[in-house]
């Protein structure tokens, strides 16, 4: 990692776009020549972030994923500030739209026909062993050329083995943490979403998959 004092941070964010930020400071920026800096905060004195630093998974992660030919943001460089306890990735940012944001302008047609494709995709990550926390639908873009890549990586596992099926129902349950993902994915366009994941991972999955779907989103209420 190379070591940025302050002042060498203060100099490389001059002109640059806040793209994210809490109560604590900056998060993501997008620098004057088009590079993206995330940064991460270590909280305490001691922590994980010392000797496994999120941005190191983050660049990690995304090698990973482009072996896999998974598409992912290319790193720059890795930083450390230890004069603000940051680290922090500069990559440069995959071009394309969240299914997020790209979805609320869609006809129900053309949505629903995207729904399986991104079905599709989730089974060809759970296919290939990537276990990602963040996955939701503001992490997933749509690119220019039709297909999809990931952002945000720095919660991520990548196993040598198709995930395990707790591995992909807990997946399934980090995807569905937003109303409008959720009236999407398991009312509006649930079985486009079922026929998608069974092409990738077959039948028996997708059957799994909807059982699944059924417990943590039920189609009709119970009776009282």
């Amino acid at each position: 990692m190379k070591t940025l004092s302050v002042a060498e941070l203060e100099t490389l964010l001059e002109g640059a776009q806040t793209i994210e930020e809490d109560g604590l400071g900056l998060k993501v920026a997008r620098l004057q020549g088009g590079d993206f800096l995330k940064l991460y905060r270590r909280k305490r004195l001691l922590s994980s972030a010392l000797w496994s630093p999120p941005a190191r998974r983050f660049a990690r992660n995304a090698e990973q994923l482009q072996q896999l030919g998974i598409a992912a943001p290319a790193i720059e460089e890795l930083l450390l500030i230890p004069g603000r306890r940051l680290n922090g990735v500069r990559y440069r940012p995959l071009p394309g739209e969240t299914l997020r944001n790209r979805w609320r302008d869609l006809t129900d047609e053309a949505r629903e026909a995207e729904v399986q494709r991104f079905g599709t995709f989730l089974g060809r990550l759970h296919q290939l062993g990537v276990y990602f926390r963040s996955l939701h639908l503001g992490n997933v873009l749509r690119l220019p050329e039709g297909d999809f890549g990931l952002i945000d990586l720095s919660d991520m596992k990548i196993e040598n083995r198709p995930l395990a099926s707790w591995k992909r129902r807990r997946n399934f349950q980090h995807i569905l943490r937003y109303q409008e993902d959720i009236a999407w994915l398991t009312r509006q366009h649930r079985q486009a979403w079922i026929r998608g994941y069974a092409q990738s991972c077959g039948n028996t999955a997708a059957i799994q998959f909807a059982r699944n779907l059924q417990r943590i989103h039920p189609l009709t209420a119970p009776a009282s």
